[in-house]
């Protein structure tokens, strides 16, 4: 049996998921950017609210941004947890 599809987050999506919010590196080594897209159209699909920021340039883990993008991550994520209550 392969477990590698069950371990991924898209085979937990229920209609009950909380709100998501997504950034995701459009030039990420480690975690193809793929996967955050396909989260997202499964969000959508089970109609659970979801924000999808795609962040130009930026590699795992903010690698290869300026100092400005990364505040607008950060600033994006607090954002997003001070509006959204589960």
């Amino acid at each position: 049996m392969n477990r590698v599809p069950a371990a991924g987050p898209v085979s937990h999506v229920t209609p009950d998921a909380p709100p998501f919010l997504i950034l995701h590196g459009t030039d990420d080594t480690i975690v193809p950017f793929a996967q955050s897209e396909r989260l997202v159209a499964v969000l959508r699909n089970a109609g659970r609210p979801v924000e999808y920021r795609p962040v130009t340039g930026g590699d795992h883990l903010w690698v290869g941004l300026t100092e400005e993008a990364v505040e607008d991550c950060f600033s994006a994520t607090l954002d997003f947890s001070t509006r959204t209550t589960v």
